[in-house]
C-alpha cells in the first residue's frame, strides 16, 4: 500500500462513482486524471467539490500533465513500436483497422423503432459498459503526431454519431485503444511518480503494472494473472469491502490529510500483514477468505488498541471494577479511613478537590467528601489514573491502526462481518 503515491484514474476523464474516489482517496493522497486542455467533458456536480479541496500538494481531484516531455516522447516510442509490429504484416493490420460494430451490440440496443431503448439513448456509462466492441479516446489527450499517424493506417477513425461521446472523439479496435491509452497513462504515471488504478479492474485492470515497454505486445497477447498477493489487495479490500463512506465529503477527506504520522504508519503496517498471506493466490474465492481472515486481525488490533473507559478502568482497579465499581471503590476508602484513623493530616478541602477530579475520571461516581487517610487516598487515585490515563492514551496515539480511528471520527464506518460484499 503506498504511503504518500497520488493514484492516476485508467482510463477515462469523468468519474463514475463518488463513492469509489472516495474509497481511492483513503488509500492515495490524490487522484490524478488524463484530462484534455480544452474540450473536456464536464463532471458531475458530486465529483466537481473534490476539485476545489486542497490535499498535502495539490487538490485531491487534479489533471496529469498530457503534454510533458517524458509523455511525448513516449507517444513517439509508441509510433515506432507500431511500425516494427505492423511492417509490411497485412493481415495484423487489418485485425486493428476499422470494423463494424458488433453484432451482440446491435441487438441488444437496436435502433429500430420498435420501442426498444437505441444505442443513442443510453447513457455514456451504459454505452461504455455495454461492450459493443469499439474505444473511444479523446483525442486532444495525444500529440497530433500519433492521431496522423493513426488514422493514416485507418487505426483510428472518426466514430458513428449514434455511438459517439462527441466530436473531440477518435474510435479504435478496443484492443489497440486500450494499448494506445495504457502508453499515455503509464507515461504519465512514470513522468509524476504515480500509481495507475482504475474505477473498471474487470475492463481495464488487465494491463495495470504491465511495463510500458510491454503493453502493446501484451494486447496482442493478454497475460494470465500472475496471482501474487500484495499490500495493495489488503488495503484495497478494506476500503472497497469494508468501509461505508456515505458520510465522508471532500472537506473531511480534505482534513484526514493533516494525519501525516497516521497515514504513514498504516500503509507500513499493512505492508507487515500482506507478508503473512502466503506469496501467490490464483483461487479467488480462497484469496477473499484469507482477505477476510485478515481483516479481522486488523480490525481486532485496532479495537484492543483504542483507548476506551472498560479498558482504561480496568487497568486502574483491576477487574472487579467491571461488576460493581461503586462498592469497589467504597469499599477501598472505608480500607484506607479505617487504617489512618482521624490522624490524617488532608484537610476538608483538599478531600473535595481531590473527589472533584477523581470523580470524572473513574466515570463520574458520588464519591463522599472524606478527611484524613480517605483524601490521601483520593489523591493517590487521582495520580494513578492520570498516569494510566496517560499511558493508554499514549498507546493509542501510537498504535499503527490510529488511522482507522480517524477514519471513523471523519464519519466512515465499518463493517466488522466477513459477509461483507
Amino acid at each position: 500500500m503506498p504511503a504518500d503515491i497520488d493514484a492516476l484514474n485508467y482510463p477515462y476523464i469523468r468519474i463514475r462513482s463518488a463513492d469509489w474516489l472516495k474509497r481511492t482517496l483513503l488509500i492515495f493522497p490524490h487522484v490524478v486524471r488524463m484530462t484534455p486542455v480544452s474540450n473536456a467533458p464536464g463532471d458531475d456536480p458530486a465529483i466537481i467539490e473534490f476539485c476545489r479541496y486542497e490535499g498535502p500538494r495539490s487538490p485531491l481531484l487534479r489533471s496529469a500533465d498530457l503534454f510533458a516531455p517524458h509523455v511525448e516522447k513516449a507517444q513517439m516510442d509508441l509510433i515506432e513500436e507500431l511500425d516494427t509490429m505492423f511492417g509490411y504484416k497485412d493481415s495484423l493490420l487489418r485485425r486493428f483497422q476499422k470494423r463494424s460494430l458488433s453484432r451482440r451490440f446491435q441487438s441488444q440496443h437496436p435502433d429500430s423503432g420498435d420501442g426498444g431503448q437505441t444505442a443513442s439513448q443510453l447513457t455514456v456509462w451504459e454505452q461504455r459498459l455495454s461492450n459493443h466492441g469499439t474505444f473511444q479516446i479523446h483525442r486532444e489527450k495525444m500529440l497530433e503526431t500519433l492521431v496522423r499517424y493513426l488514422r493514416k493506417h485507418k487505426l483510428a477513425w472518426e466514430p458513428d454519431a449514434r455511438y459517439s461521446d462527441g466530436f473531440e472523439y477518435l474510435e479504435m479496435n478496443p484492443r489497440l485503444g486500450e494499448a494506445v491509452m495504457a502508453t499515455l497513462a503509464v507515461a504519465c504515471a512514470e513522468n509524476e511518480g504515480l500509481q495507475v488504478v482504475t474505477e473498471f479492474p474487470e475492463l481495464h485492470g488487465e494491463l495495470i503494472g504491465t511495463p510500458r515497454s510491454a503493453i502493446l505486445r501484451a494486447c496482442l497477447q493478454p497475460a494470465e494473472a500472475n496471482g501474487r498477493t500484495s499490500a495493495q489487495q489488503v488495503a484495497e479490500f478494506l476500503v472497497y469491502r469494508r468501509c461505508d463512506v456515505t458520510e465522508l465529503t471532500a472537506e473531511r477527506i480534505a482534513a484526514l490529510k493533516s494525519e501525516r504520522e497516521a497515514l504513514a504508519d498504516f500503509p507500513t503496517e499493512i505492508e507487515k500483514l500482506a507478508l503473512t498471506l502466503p506469496p501467490e493466490i490464483h483461487n479467488e474465492a480462497i484469496l477473499r477468505e484469507r482477505l477476510n481472515d485478515l481483516m479481522q486481525d486488523i480490525f481486532r488490533k485496532w479495537q484492543s488498541d483504542q483507548a476506551n473507559l472498560s479498558n482504561y478502568a480496568r487497568r486502574l482497579f483491576g477487574d472487579d471494577w467491571l461488576s460493581e465499581p461503586e462498592k469497589l471503590l467504597q469499599k477501598l476508602v472505608e480500607s484506607a479511613v479505617k487504617s489512618e484513623g482521624s490522624a490524617g493530616a488532608a484537610t476538608g478541602a483538599a478531600a473535595a478537590a481531590a473527589a472533584k477530579i477523581a470523580g470524572p475520571l473513574v466515570g463520574g461516581l458520588t464519591i463522599p467528601i472524606l478527611a484524613g487517610a480517605a483524601a490521601g487516598f483520593l489523591v493517590a487515585v487521582v495520580f494513578r489514573a492520570v498516569r494510566v490515563w496517560g499511558e493508554t492514551t499514549k498507546a493509542a496515539r501510537q498504535s499503527p491502526y490510529r488511522y482507522l480511528t480517524a477514519l471513523e471520527e471523519q464519519g466512515v464506518s465499518f463493517s466488522l462481518s466477513t459477509g461483507a460484499a
